[in-house]
């Protein structure tokens, strides 16, 4: 769940877990589920209650006896089961909607949970319309209770003692039968069933009640089967509260053994999703994984078994590829981005073309020697180019020596090129050897834009990002977090405290922001992500570590991959933490990191800053012990307007390959003496402080009070001394800086 709201999901569990009583809804509660105000309420009656002010008789309307429309009944069965709509998230692989002609998402009432029910097979378009405003019958109720609930056929004829069967549809008896014989639904009195009769509140509560109160519902699966992807991660989950799930899965297409004996039992806080790939020690290009799956509870039916099937195609050999992203303007760049369907982890690479020169972002993760990036470039660049790697992880720095070996010009960071000269790979310590080191700011000239390179240390100790100064398109190698849902990926950032790493982040973006022509990232794309997200997903990037600042250990989570058991793509990382901002299934600008975050889930938190002699650090209290968080009365970025900021070295590592681990010119929380550079004539600059943490005590800029976020103007001249004072949210600790005004 976010940080200050709950995702749709964790709310329909806490409804669920607060309002059913003996497995039974409230009715308040089912009859938000129906939507009340979509109930037929001319068919409703009244019901006369006597007041006590003057004896009147006040008719009230009786909404057990109000009729139903399709569309409130099936919104009802959908949200239940919390079915996830194909427009909630981003996955380039899953089928087309299906809709129906009178249907009309964001016009038509209730559409996203009618669809999500056409998707489900519990309605079908055949005669492709779907008559949402009429009243359901109960037969048609019966169909779709059994076909959601998946009550099985019934031997036994229930309906024989009904004078009215032979009115009852002939393609809808069966699952009509199978409801009654299962004594989930009474005929409208002994001797009818009444199966065109309209359908009352009343009486499909009653249902509801009687299946969720005898039946365990089946399970369901995200991301949704029957798609063909490169991976898939898949979460199962059951509405029934306290249900246990249990599953089977084969990867060769054959039948997975029978989950109600055999099943493995799933958690997803225990277990994260499950990851269904293609590995690199395959001998075939794909495999066909089909899961069975079910739920259990003591005192009541089990669920059917339900099975799901992935066909994940990742070829041992493949064709780089392109799409082309952004056609040029005269004030913007082409941009390509580029994959080969080999790949394991799918980075993608990015070809940003200007009027006069080319830059490749990243190399690819594709193997050097089994096809050529640089060869495949020559192919859609019309310019001379250059290339800048993110970092030097091998699924985005693959292909370098393919570029340096033809003479075409490398771009690192000083600390990325010494990580990749240190490799014991030949490829890379030749290009290592060519690579041109860049500092952070760094400008690509592609003629009618420019492209600056900024360095972030996290994900690896130097690694670079790009926003496109004309545009403000971001490109990340892994320095944000990803949105692809299917991969469920969470990102690392264990090379830099969270609080310092919140802290450079903020500057990061705020750089980016002054770089921007229009003063905004209008888009930003990770290498792993599918589609590019805007200030929203940026913002909840910041949150995943701004939550861990002001709430603690308590703001984690078990990972996504590997749940509290352990992440398993590391045998010897268990109990792996993650903090999470949006739901990955219904928020496209969801935001995880983790994989594991610090040393693990249950052990003691060790991703704060504490003081340390192994490199510069200016920290006295360790924020890692008990409460520790309570403890922040540092700021985290100083913005100001009408002056620059003189910033200090920051260090967030001993060195390595023989470089420092630095940034310079950067605001450090725990350096409390700064000078300010405003032109001469300047009377006045505005200031912004942001406090590490967002409970803090108090705040102040030469004595008055400014809060979280606002800027404040003062007054300066030469020598001005301006002082921030900032006290932790527990009171125990006090901050104070002192920034000196010079005129030049």
């Amino acid at each position: 769940m976010t940080d200050k709201t709950m995702t749709a999901s964790a709310a329909t569990t806490l409804l669920k877990d607060t309002e059913i009583q003996q497995e039974k809804l409230s009715r308040r509660l089912f009859g938000q589920m129906l939507g009340l105000p979509a109930l037929m309420a001319s068919a409703a009656t009244a019901t006369v209650v006597t007041g006590c002010g003057g004896g009147d008789d006040v008719p009230q309307p009786n909404p057990d006896a109000a009729t139903m429309t399709r569309a409130s009944f099936v919104a009802s069965i959908s949200k239940y089961f919390d079915w996830v709509h194909s427009s909630e998230y981003n996955d380039p692989y899953k089928l087309p909607q299906p809709t129906f002609v009178d249907v009309k998402f964001g016009v038509t009432p209730n559409a996203k949970e009618i669809e999500t029910a056409l998707e489900e097979s519990i309605v079908s378009n055949v005669l492709g319309y779907f008559y949402p405003e009429q009243q359901v019958t109960r037969e048609e109720a019966a169909e779709i209770y059994a076909k959601a609930f998946k009550i099985p056929a019934s031997s036994t004829n229930a309906l024989s003692s009904f004078t009215d069967v032979g009115e009852v549809t002939t393609s809808r008896r069966a699952n009509v039968n199978a409801l009654v014989a299962a004594g989930y639904m009474k005929g409208s009195s002994a001797t009818q069933f009444a199966p065109a009769a309209a359908l009352t509140a009343g009486e499909a509560k009653a249902i509801f009640d009687n299946i969720t109160s005898q039946l365990v519902a089946p399970p369901q699966v995200m991301c949704k089967s029957g798609t063909t992807a490169p991976r898939r991660y898949v979460t199962i989950t059951t509405p029934t509260p306290g249900a246990k799930i249990y599953y089977t899965y084969t990867f060769d297409g054959t039948e997975p053994a029978d989950p109600v004996t055999s099943g493995i039992e799933y958690n997803f806080e225990d277990h994260g999703v499950l990851q269904f790939v293609n590995p690199l020690t395959s001998t075939t290009d794909f495999r066909l994984y089909r899961l069975k799956t079910v739920a259990k509870k003591s005192g009541l039916v089990t669920s059917a078994v339900q099975t799901f099937t992935w066909n994940i195609v990742r070829p041992r050999t493949g064709a780089f590829q392109a799409k082309l992203v952004h056609a040029a303007t005269d004030t913007s760049p082409t941009v390509w981005k580029i994959n080969n369907p080999a790949e394991y982890f799918q980075a993608f690479v990015f070809y940003i073309e200007g009027s006069a020169r080319g830059l490749v972002f990243d190399a690819g993760e594709y193997g050097y020697q089994k096809a050529n990036l640089k060869t495949f470039i020559d192919t859609i660049a019309t310019k001379p180019y250059d290339i800048v790697v993110g970092h030097n992880h091998p699924d985005h720095a693959e292909q370098i020596y393919n570029f340096t070996s033809a003479g075409i010009k490398l771009y690192a960071s000083a600390i990325e090129k010494a990580a990749i000269s240190a490799s014991s790979r030949a490829d890379f310590q030749s290009a290592g050897a060519l690579a041109v080191a860049i500092d952070d700011g760094f400008q690509f000239d592609l003629g009618n834009v420019q492209v600056t390179a900024f360095i972030q240390p996290g994900h690896t100790n130097g690694l670079v990002t790009a926003i496109v100064n004309q545009t403000g398109w971001v490109f990340g190698s892994d320095n944000f977090g990803c949105n692809r849902a299917y991969t469920a990926d969470t990102t690392q950032y264990n090379g830099v405290k969270v609080d310092l790493f919140l802290s450079l982040t903020q500057q990061l973006i705020a750089n980016y922001m002054k770089r921007s022509v229009s003063g905004q990232i209008t888009e930003l794309t990770n290498a792993h992500q599918e589609v590019p997200v805007g200030m929203e997903g940026v913002n909840n990037f910041v949150k995943c570590f701004q939550q861990l600042i002001d709430r603690g250990d308590a703001a984690s989570a078990p990972s996504i991959r590997g749940g509290r058991l352990g992440n398993p793509t590391s045998p010897t990382t268990r109990n792996s933490r993650m903090s999470m901002v949006g739901d990955m299934w219904r928020d496209k600008n969801w935001m995880a990191v983790g994989n594991s975050l610090g040393s693990g889930l249950d052990k003691p938190v060790d991703y704060f800053t504490t003081p340390t002699t192994n490199f510069p650090c200016g920290a006295t209290i360790d924020y890692n012990t008990a409460d520790g968080y309570k403890k922040y009365s540092v700021l985290s970025n100083i913005e100001i307007a009408g002056g620059t900021l003189v910033g200090v070295d920051v260090y967030w590592a001993a060195p390595a390959n023989g470089v420092a681990n630095k940034l310079s010119n950067k605001f450090d929380p725990w350096t409390y003496a700064y000078t300010i550079n405003v032109p001469i004539g300047t009377n006045s600059i505005l200031i912004k402080p942001t406090a590490m943490s967002n409970n803090i005590s108090s705040m102040k800029v030469n004595g008055t009070a400014v809060s979280q976020g606002s800027g404040t103007s003062v007054a300066v001249a030469a020598g001005t001394v301006i002082t921030i004072d900032v006290v932790s949210p527990d009171g125990s600790s006090a901050s104070s800086y002192k920034l000196t005004v010079a005129q030049a």
